[in-house]
């Protein structure tokens, strides 16, 4: 069994990470008026891409199919005890109890989105079955063996080493648990693509360290003990969302620029409006992949 004890308990380590965590919850707690305005934030609580089948016409829909395919493909059971890893202000936590029964746990490094979450999942009539907490994924407080399901959606790509968070999502899995995830990650075939410059602008605009390499992750999922490990590339189906972002990039950075002249925007949000466009520019190079991972904890 893993011990708790990892390399986080060196204090520098420590003061780097505390100080990376500052990045991350500046990034969100700033830029979730982005997300209200242009991602049905406040309606759909989603703050991931979108998964488009043929029919599908509308964002709203999409965010809401991303939700239902991931739970398919990690088998997500009725009733299910599952910690939703990096959960936002709560929509994949609120969806999975209300479409699988799941309890959910979720956790954040932000006090604000949880109180946010707490809100969401009242609206919802859904608070007897989410909790939120704020919480490091790569460090948490739950014992052993607690959860049926880690589930993690755009959240692992914010782990300086995706091995720590994977190896503490092993360790509070039960035996016969799986980790779910859906994320961003690097095209690992091209040579040295972690140093390519478009791939450094866009992870710099998200306050993320690096992306995964496809194939690297999936190593690293049997590294830290995970079996019947499955990956699944997803990217054409979610190409729509990049697209879309794209184009809000077109209207979105003149207006961005224009708010900052006016003290209506700051340099974060501004990174973050650049996101739209670096991600859409990586994609056309072939630079990344929207990647679906499920592996089991051996019984």
């Amino acid at each position: 069994m893993l011990s708790k004890a990892n390399t986080l308990t060196d204090k520098h380590l420590t003061d780097d990470l505390m100080d990376y965590n500052q990045e991350i919850i500046a990034y969100y707690e700033d830029c979730q008026i982005d997300y209200e305005i242009v991602w049905h934030l406040k309606s759909h609580m989603s703050m991931h891409y979108g998964y488009y089948y043929p029919e599908t016409k509308r964002l709203r829909e999409a965010l809401i199919n991303l939700n239902i395919e991931l739970a398919k493909f990690g088998t997500i059971q009725k009733g299910a005890v599952l910690l939703d890893a990096g959960c936002g202000v709560g929509g994949s936590s609120i969806f999975l109890a209300k479409q699988c029964n799941a309890f959910t746990t979720g956790i954040t490094l932000s006090a604000k989105q949880v109180l946010v979450c707490k809100e969401n999942a009242v609206k919802n009539g859904v608070a007897d079955q989410c909790t939120f907490e704020v919480q490091n994924y790569l460090n948490t407080s739950f014992p052993d063996n607690t959860f049926d399901i880690v589930w993690a959606v755009e959240s692992s790509c914010y782990a300086p080493e995706k091995l720590d968070f994977l190896k503490e999502a092993y360790r509070i899995l039960k035996p016969g648990g799986r980790i779910v995830v859906a994320d961003f990650f690097n095209n690992d075939t091209i040579p040295n693509i972690e140093q390519d410059p478009l791939m450094m602008k866009w992870v710099n605009t998200w306050a993320i360290q690096s992306y995964a390499g496809v194939n690297a992750f999936f190593e690293k999922m049997s590294l830290a003990g995970f079996e019947s490990c499955q990956k699944k590339d997803v990217t054409i189906p979610v190409y729509p969302t990049i697209r879309r972002l794209y184009h809000a990039s077109l209207v979105g950075l003149p207006v961005t620029y224009l708010g900052m002249l006016l003290g209506l925007r700051n340099k974060r949000q501004t990174l973050n409006t650049w996101s739209t466009y670096y991600q859409y520019k990586a994609y056309k190079k072939d630079l990344w992949k929207y990647m679906f991972y499920v592996g089991t904890k051996p019984k």
